[in-house]
């Protein structure tokens, strides 16, 4: 993808950058600081049309300016529904939206190196029109506000739906099948089990873990039925399974249920391995997945399990420490198992290469 400096890309790329301005106005403690954020964020969002229609005048569109355009709108609405959680945004709302926006944006990027470039529809400009509107609502603190947000998540799920069925349209079953969906509506469950363990409401987020947990199954059944096994599907059910677990035990360090190096020495082998499947998989085109791997996602499950039921039951946690411990040790030889299997991917013989050198 060729980038252009034109001025629809300049226009969007200024826009990227003063993100920044607009969160230091709204947490600075200045009078007004409300009103002069709801200004720029406003300026911003209007910006959105004048690179439109600019490159549509001059006839400057660009397939950059097709992918950055967009996702530089859902950083802007991302990053101030972020800041505006618990100021007139509730938690669920700002999860909803922004779950949408990451999965779908990690779409449209999945898709570059097949040089399809899926443009915003007339479905999703309104979206992105309410909800920035939305968000002035709240900032200005119109009693309205509430309703206008509400409107802007049922806008941002329908047409995150109409998105699925034009991919699916494009890439037939490789994207949009019912594995994935599977896998989607286990990721999106990870918001309300997030909310209400928030909400110390441990038992409903007992019953939405094992809900993800068990429908992890689920999906890897329906996919060797139905013969829908694909690259993209491995990697999102193994980056649902750790986001849910990662952020499981940020919430556990939030309530005071153990330190955070414990995260720290979960997420470093994670991240990790993380990046070795996906050099593996660029290579090999196939998702790598060891016994190991399942043994410690499992292991790591009963932890997260053993502990909500402390949280709930007031049970005493004997073995914590030690599950804590089996379940970083089996993470750390599962990172070790990735990097001696990416070691032993084969490499082209000097032989292969003499020989395209003489074709």
């Amino acid at each position: 993808m060729k980038f252009k400096f034109n001025i629809p890309n300049k226009i969007t790329l200024i826009r990227i950058g003063l993100i920044p301005l607009f969160v230091v106005i709204l947490l600075a403690n200045i009078p007004y600081r409300n009103l002069f954020a709801a200004f720029i964020f406003g300026m911003l969002s209007i910006s959105d049309f004048f690179d439109g229609y600019i490159a549509r005048k001059k006839r400057q569109v660009t397939d950059f300016g097709k992918l950055i355009d967009p996702i530089a709108d859902k950083f802007l609405i991302s990053t101030a529904l972020i800041f505006l959680v618990g100021r007139g945004v509730e938690l669920w709302m700002a999860a909803v939206i922004i779950s949408r926006e990451v999965v779908l944006t990690a779409i449209r990027i999945y898709l570059l190196p097949s040089k399809l470039i899926v443009p915003a529809s007339s479905f999703g400009k309104a979206k992105t029109v309410v909800q920035s509107i939305a968000i002035v609502a709240v900032l200005l603190e119109l009693k309205f506000s509430y309703y206008i947000m509400l409107a802007a998540v049922l806008l941002t799920v329908i047409s995150g739906i109409e998105y699925l069925f034009r991919i699916k349209k494009l890439t037939g079953n490789k994207i949009v099948n019912l594995p994935n969906l599977i896998t989607l509506a286990r990721f999106l469950l990870i918001i309300p089990f997030i909310y209400y363990v928030l909400k110390s409401k441990i038992y409903v987020a007992i019953i939405l873990f094992a809900i993800i947990t068990l429908s992890d199954k689920l999906d890897g059944i329906s996919a060797r039925l139905m013969n829908q096994k694909t690259e993209i599907g491995s990697a999102f059910d193994s980056f649902t399974d750790w986001t849910l677990i990662i952020c499981t035990f940020v919430l556990f360090v939030i309530k005071n249920k153990i330190e955070l190096f414990w995260v720290i020495l979960l997420v470093v082998p994670s991240i990790i391995s993380g990046l070795i499947k996906m050099i593996y998989a660029k290579k090999l085109k196939v998702v790598p997945v060891t016994l190991m791997a399942r043994l410690s996602v499992v292991l790591v499950y009963v932890t997260i399990i053993a502990i909500l039921v402390n949280i709930e039951y007031k049970i005493s946690f004997i073995y914590g420490v030690s599950l804590l411990t089996a379940a970083v040790v089996m993470v750390y030889l599962t990172m070790f198992g990735y990097i001696i299997k990416a070691a032993s991917i084969p490499k082209k013989s000097s032989k292969a290469k003499s020989s395209r050198k003489k074709a």
